[in-house]
């Protein structure tokens, strides 16, 4: 039983590594400095296919103030390794006082806060992992933006911590059409898992309100196959 949550704790570490937790702004695994207008939800919700696992993800936030979001998100790997669904938590805090702007572009900085939760069956849910991410958005263009974070990842069952690099490049050639590629690593791979690189893009069914969005990703040097998602996203939802 030990060694079957062992395993499950390591493959959810790494799809919370790797993916989209916690609203990182689908169709991307790097996270934006932005949040949703206040008094507004949004909620994403993907399928992930990849070599030795598939996992459903169900991820509602909502601001609740300007500039201040709270997300969760819920997470269903099969085969389950008896255990329940994996949960996050974050805050994002993306304040106006730290917007500038220069000759390459327009500049918004951020933070987020996040907690991965896990339960296995007969025991008491706790928190397995906590992350604090610095977050920069370059909007270059209307059509060409810049994503990257950097920050420190606590895995609270392995008493292992990692600092964590993402960055990401969107382009938008058309107002209904979002393309992207991404690079997510990490300061310790040979214990949090190898560099990943993905690509995708989104099609905006109705415009800023509702996409549908595809992605595929690997880990380099892997030889385990590419990890495919698709997933919706619905916006703008008043409370």
């Amino acid at each position: 039983m030990k060694s079957l949550i062992a395993r499950f704790s390591a493959t959810a570490l790494a799809v919370a590594l790797t993916t989209h937790p916690c609203w990182a702004g689908r169709p991307l695994g790097t996270d934006d400095a932005d949040t949703a207008a206040k008094g507004t939800c949004q909620i994403e919700v993907w399928r992930e296919r990849a070599p030795d696992h598939r996992s459903t993800v169900f991820a509602p936030a909502c601001s609740v103030a300007e500039g201040f979001e709270l997300g969760m998100d819920f997470t269903r790997l099969t085969p389950n390794e008896n255990t329940n669904p994996a949960m996050g938590m974050a805050v994002k805090w993306v304040p106006r006082a730290w917007q500038s702007s220069n000759g390459l572009g327009e500049w918004q900085g951020g933070l987020k806060l996040a907690g991965g939760y896990e339960q296995p069956q007969g025991d008491a849910r706790h928190v397995a992992n906590t992350s604090l991410l610095g977050l920069v958005t370059l909007t270059v263009s209307p059509a060409l933006t810049l994503h990257a974070n950097v920050g420190h990842l606590r895995d609270r069952d392995r008493r292992q911590n990692a600092t964590l690099f993402n960055v990401a490049l969107t382009l938008a050639p058309t107002d209904v059409l979002l393309l992207f590629a991404e690079t997510q690593t990490n300061d310790r791979r040979a214990l949090f898992g190898a560099t990943v690189n993905a690509i995708g893009g989104r099609w905006w069914l109705i415009k800023g309100r509702l996409g549908f969005d595809i992605t595929a990703s690997r880990r380099v040097g892997s030889t385990e196959g590419t990890t495919w998602t698709a997933g919706l996203g619905w916006y703008g939802i008043a409370f």
